[in-house]
């Protein structure tokens, strides 16, 4: 689950657990064999995401410490870069990430413990806190200036689609309706949420 297409639409990554634990593959597009880019981990590796240059790959880890990691997408030089966090997402530049702090994973039994969005820089590892209401699964706008997320909303648990400015700020609703709404994906223009 959880694939990523490399931006030169020539591979993509996902999680998988044919090995017997969660981990990262890589397979040519077309292609039949795939490729298990963190054998030597023991832990689940999940929710893996390209950076926009394809040079890196950023993930969730279980493996002591637990928490985001990026490794050069040729499974080399893996390092931790947050102590937590799920479902990394690239912002275009490729100099941030924006994470959730709350797992999940079926929206419909998704528990109402809030999550935030956080924002890192892959450079340091400084961080910021992005939003203040329950958010999950970011997704950021081709053109840098929003992240996607769907969040549980208060007083009913209705699951909708929200946007935010990447530097902060007040939150916008992309659907407040009665269905469940959830894993926002921008087209590549960032005119449409999918």
């Amino acid at each position: 689950y959880s694939p990523s297409l490399n931006p030169d639409g020539k591979s993509f990554i996902y999680a998988s657990r044919a090995a017997g634990n969660w981990d990262i593959y890589w397979q040519r597009v077309g292609g039949k064999n795939a490729v298990n880019l963190t054998k030597d981990s023991a832990a689940d590796d999940t929710r893996p995401a390209y950076s926009p240059d394809g040079d890196l790959i950023a993930f969730r880890s279980e493996r002591a410490p637990r928490g985001i990691y990026v490794m050069e997408a040729t499974s080399e030089n893996v390092r931790r870069l947050a102590d937590f966090g799920y479902d990394p997402s690239w912002s275009p530049d490729g100099r941030e990430l924006v994470i959730s702090s709350a797992p999940f994973s079926e929206p419909t039994t998704r528990s109402l413990i809030p999550g935030a969005l956080w924002v890192i820089d892959v450079a340091t590892g400084a961080r910021r806190r992005l939003t203040e209401t329950d958010a999950v699964q970011p997704s950021w706008s081709p053109n840098g200036h929003r992240v996607a997320y769907w969040g549980v909303q208060p007083g009913g648990g209705q699951r909708d689609i929200w946007t935010i400015a990447a530097g902060g700020g007040a939150a916008v609703p992309v659907v407040t309706d009665e269905a469940l709404d959830w894993n926002p994906v921008w087209s590549p223009d960032g005119k449409y949420l999918y």
